[in-house]
């Protein structure tokens, strides 16, 4: 595919989605950056007729609006994570989206890893019993001070950002929106949550902690309990190694089973089934469905925060 990117400085384009694009054969075809305070180079990005889709990695509060006006200038859309910072909004994208017939995606590389299919696998298939219990964690040591614009209403804050790597891969395993949630932040003088933690009740039993926070030791930890065993993910479970990795199974009699999945670069598995669903040969793996159940979770949980 011919892709056009919304702020050639994006940090994480450079980083991770420009190796994927270039690892997938897919050319990048302008990457403008704004000028000054004007977004006239993004608009004038969305009128080439050489691009067919557009990456957008903008501050979270423009999600929703360049989605839209990329899918007016007929493109497909791989939206960085959160969606938008709203269910209406959410929907209202995914509705455009079907209306003018093009793909919009956000942009969530963990289910695109051999370590989380696997995982996703083994819960589904019933071979570890029924899930009880998940926890995740993502943190680091953010400079508070620094502006960022995830520190602000451009951003909105720790679970925005991160939540979707300690609440979706148990919502993909549940299959089924929250039941309850509850919550308790740290707020700075914005009003957004540094710190945020948490609990998910999904319904039949199965219920998962989170905490995310711009405010703690750096961590991505992920563990999940079921009826028949203890599951582990050695390392950083997002966004998944580039060397083979275990999910480690202890099982009722204590004994251990280590299953070795192959490393693989998962934002590239995201270009690629990005691409293949453009295209029409595939079905979204995290679709119009789980992006809505997700923009609900974190709009509740954002609710409860608030004591």
């Amino acid at each position: 595919m011919r892709w056009g990117v919304l702020g050639g400085s994006s940090r994480i384009f450079n980083k991770s989605l420009l190796p994927a694009f270039e690892a997938c054969g897919h050319e990048v075809v302008d990457a403008p950056r704004r000028a000054g305070d004007s977004l006239q180079p993004y608009e004038e990005m969305l009128t080439r007729d050489d691009i067919d889709a557009v990456y957008n990695p903008l501050p979270n509060h423009l999600h929703a609006e360049w989605t839209h006006r990329a899918l007016d200038a007929g493109k497909h859309v791989l939206c960085e994570k959160p969606r938008t910072l709203s269910v209406d909004d959410t929907v209202s994208v995914f509705e455009h989206a079907e209306a003018v017939g093009r793909t919009v995606l956000e942009a969530y590389m963990w289910p695109h890893h051999p370590r989380a299919r696997a995982l996703l696998e083994l819960v589904r298939s019933g071979s570890v019993g029924a899930p009880q219990w998940g926890r995740a964690q993502f943190s680091w040591p953010m400079d508070l001070a620094s502006g960022d614009h995830r520190l602000d209403y451009r951003g909105a804050g720790a679970l925005f950002d991160v939540g979707i790597y300690c609440i979706a891969p148990f919502m993909m395993m549940a299959r089924r929106d929250a039941a309850v949630v509850s919550a308790n932040a740290v707020r700075n003088m914005a009003g957004v949550d540094l710190t945020m933690t948490g609990f998910v009740d999904w319904g039949g039993g199965f219920g998962t902690s989170f905490h995310v926070s711009f405010d703690a030791p750096s961590a991505r930890s992920m563990a999940l309990a079921t009826s028949e065993a203890q599951i582990e993910l050695p390392g950083w479970h997002a966004p998944g190694a580039s060397d083979p990795s275990d999910i480690l199974v202890t099982r009722r009699d204590g004994t251990v089973d280590a299953i070795t999945c192959d490393g693989a670069n998962a934002y590239a598995g995201l270009v690629a089934h990005f691409a293949d669903v453009a295209h029409g040969d595939a079905a979204p793996v995290f679709g119009r469905t789980e992006s809505v159940r997700l923009a609900s979770v974190l709009q509740q949980l954002h609710i409860a925060s608030v004591h």
